[in-house]
């Protein structure tokens, strides 16, 4: 069996548990290397050629999280999990930045011990070299993902590695990057392509709207259900569904996507039978995950769940070859729907060009083209159809000089949030105050804020908060 050739290092100062561990492993064929403090483990991942590694968050006087640095130098492609029996999700954020690929509480789950530790070294290809079946999809991601520029070679082989596999995958980047191109390409050529492909926006509509879009309905479940409806996990079945900008998700709508991925069952909303499901799960998201985990937005259990593989997509800004080449991209696909020609970019159009700082991203590059395509007619584009905004008759110094100026008003703007995030902010804020200051009570909390209990309840569901975090 192919198990037989790997080798785990497990870490634990728990005797009676290595040895439980070990014989768990060894009988689905794994090799097993055991040790008790960092001192044996370093020596074991010296010698030993190791696929993954157990590690105990708490051993003895040590803490474990200070062995991963130096175990991912000495085992560069071995996928870490880290297992603990306290519970300490904080120290597994921690892991998170350090590298480790995953997190196990003690007492296991039966079962999960295995499921997690093929989980993580079906994963660690991404690290490993690349399989020939790898290299002869690049070709079909290249033309579904175009770029010229080199630092996208690295995302090319982590969306043809990604590919080979089931694992679920967070796309992260700028709005405007392409990431849902990137989840399509990564799904048409894997093993799910003859299935279907979903997309859905996690912050595109109400909460209510966005449960009976996933789960569905059954006719009856309320006043408008005349029919059933089938949801869009069940649609994707065999598939993959795309969540688009999870990080934007209510807390509530996070609690019930965790259950899903769990059970791999999901239950229209009015229902009372749960439906099998075998759908892959690509996410995305414009904002980190980890830092939204740590400021509470974004659930932790949820987060291990879906971050097994992740793609960055670079901003254009940092892709120069590609403005220029998607630009002609973009151009002769505008000339050939609306039946006119592209010639090319003036001198100027093209300097300007690389010297705008791209803030849509490559949406917004479509968009610029797409708009001087109409206003020019055709032909051969110049900075002025480009650029509108900038007045005309400036030389080519005086527009660079306009365009730093548009950049820095752009970062002006990235900076102060809108007023709907600003309320949204102090609302949150205000309602932290009132619960330390009512040590969680919500009668209290009611009072203090001159709220009904109904309102509180309803702002705390709101913004995800725990009451007893405050006691």
């Amino acid at each position: 069996m192919e198990n037989q050739k790997k080798r785990i290092l497990l870490v634990d100062d728990d005797e009676q548990l290595r040895d439980i561990l070990t014989i768990q492993l060894e009988s689905h064929g794994f090799a097993i290397d055991a040790a008790a403090d960092s001192t044996q483990a370093f020596e074991v991942a010296r010698r030993e050629n190791v696929a993954a590694i157990f590690l105990d968050l708490r051993l003895g006087p040590e803490c474990g999280l200070n062995l991963v640095p130096r175990l991912r130098e000495l085992c560069p492609n071995a996928p870490i999990l880290m297992i603990t029996a306290h519970g300490d999700l904080d120290s597994a954020l921690e892991g998170f930045k350090l590298g480790i690929a995953g997190y196990l509480k003690k007492p296991f789950k039966k079962g999960q011990l295995i499921s997690e530790l093929n989980k993580v070294l079906q994963a660690s290809t991404v690290f490993t070299p690349r399989k020939s079946g790898v290299r002869s999809s690049m070709g079909k991601i290249v033309e579904k993902v175009p770029s010229v520029d080199p630092i996208f070679a690295e995302v090319y082989e982590r969306i043809a590695v990604a590919a080979e596999v089931n694992s679920p995958v967070v796309i992260h980047g700028e709005s405007g990057t392409g990431k849902e191109l990137a989840a399509r390409a990564l799904h048409e050529c894997g093993s799910r392509k003859s299935g279907p492909f979903v997309a859905f926006n996690c912050g595109a509509i109400p909460d209510s709207l966005a449960e009976t879009e996933l789960f569905g309905y059954v006719r009856g479940a309320f006043t408008d259900a005349r029919d059933n409806k089938q949801g869009l996990f069940v649609r994707a079945d065999r598939g993959t569904l795309f969540l688009d900008e999870i990080a934007e998700a209510s807390p509530s709508l996070q609690t019930k996507l965790l259950r899903v991925l769990q059970e791999r069952e999901v239950t229209p909303v009015g229902g009372t039978q749960p439906i099998r499901i075998d759908v892959r799960i690509i996410s995305a998201s414009h904002q980190p995950l980890l830092k939204c985990v740590e400021e509470g937005r974004f659930r932790q259990d949820l987060f291990f769940r879906i971050h097994v593989l992740t793609i960055t997509i670079p901003p254009l800004r940092l892709r120069r070859f590609d403005i220029r080449h998607l630009g002609r991209i973009f151009a002769h696909k505008i000339a050939k729907t609306n039946g006119t020609h592209f010639e090319g970019f003036t001198q100027g159009a093209e300097e300007q060009l690389l010297a705008y700082p791209w803030p849509g991203n490559i949406r917004e590059l479509q968009n610029r083209i797409e708009q001087a395509m109409v206003i020019s007619g055709g032909g051969i584009l110049n900075a002025q159809s480009l650029f509108p905004e900038i007045p005309e008759g400036l030389q080519e110094p005086e527009i660079s000089k306009t365009l730093i100026n548009l950049d820095e008003q752009s970062s002006l703007q990235k900076v102060l949030p809108s007023f709907f995030e600003a309320k949204s902010n102090f609302e949150r804020s205000y309602l932290e105050q009132v619960l330390a200051a009512a040590k969680g009570n919500i009668a209290r909390a009611a009072r203090l804020a001159s709220k009904s209990r109904t309102e509180v309840y309803s702002l705390i569901r709101k913004h995800g908060l725990n009451p007893d975090s405050y006691e």
